[in-house]
């Protein structure tokens, strides 16, 4: 019995180690993406609507709000859906002062806001397509207000090193 407990135990403890992660700079690549991410939003919200986005934070966060509401974009249209995340991340970016990286841990690699001089990141890109996708209700100024409160949260934290 005290054999399978110490088993037990050494196959536990790898998993309590803290996964490493690290940010790295955005690829000219992950950039063409974005951006052809934000056109893409902006041509179906000029086609359907006769809007574009650029017309500043509460403009665009309810041009997405209008896009979900009617249906012009559905939770299988994954694409569609992060490039709504990638609009909210560029308004969280110029109004916090954060920066576009690339966040790598174990489980891959994702596109994340990251707070200057704090351990932390902010991941808008998946906010609503992880909610539309199960067809979930998408409250984009909730959503949005509450990445801020994190973003305020991240800011007040102290790290000691």
């Amino acid at each position: 019995m005290r054999f399978l407990v110490i088993v037990f135990l050494l196959i536990l403890a790898p998993m309590s180690i803290a996964d490493p992660w690290r940010t790295d700079p955005l690829t000219p690549m992950d950039e063409r993406y974005m951006d052809n991410s934000r056109k893409e939003l902006n041509d179906l919200a000029r086609i359907e609507l006769g809007r574009s986005f650029g017309e500043g934070r509460d403009s665009d966060l309810r041009l997405i709000q209008t896009l979900l509401d009617r249906k012009l974009v559905k939770g299988d249209q994954t694409a569609l859906l992060q490039a709504m995340g990638i609009v909210l991340g560029d308004h969280l970016r110029k109004e916090h002062n954060l920066k576009w990286v690339i966040y790598i841990d174990r489980v891959g690699r994702s596109r994340a806001l990251e707070v200057p001089f704090k351990d932390e990141a902010i991941f808008p890109v998946t906010q609503i397509s992880s909610r539309a996708a199960v067809g979930a209700d998408v409250d984009v100024k909730a959503i949005y207000e509450r990445l801020e409160s994190e973003i305020v949260r991240a800011k007040k934290k102290i790290i000691v090193r």
